[in-house]
């Protein structure tokens, strides 16, 4: 589980989508707009941060909408995102 963890953090992608999602619960359309993604990549990345237990989802109506599992993982990716931009 810890190396589908770090694998989560170390994707530019996943680390947009977590940070998406620490503002809120998402459904897919959502994630597209926020994070300016194709719908295809959402979804793969969704079932990696699923697989490492750092997003679920939850069907409402005809959405299925995610979430973070922990609030703490949507501040690492913040921070690792700001990070990351110190060296461009």
């Amino acid at each position: 589980m810890e190396n589908l963890i770090v694998s989560a953090f170390s994707n530019p992608v996943r680390l947009k989508i977590l940070c998406c999602l620490s503002k809120g619960k998402k459904n897919v359309h959502e994630l597209i707009g926020n994070c300016g993604l194709a719908q295809s990549a959402v979804s793969q990345h969704l079932i990696k941060l699923k697989n490492a237990g750092l997003v679920k989802d939850e069907k409402e109506g005809k959405y299925v909408y995610y979430s973070l599992i922990h609030p703490k993982a949507g501040h690492i990716a913040h921070d690792l995102h700001e990070f990351a931009h110190l060296f461009k």
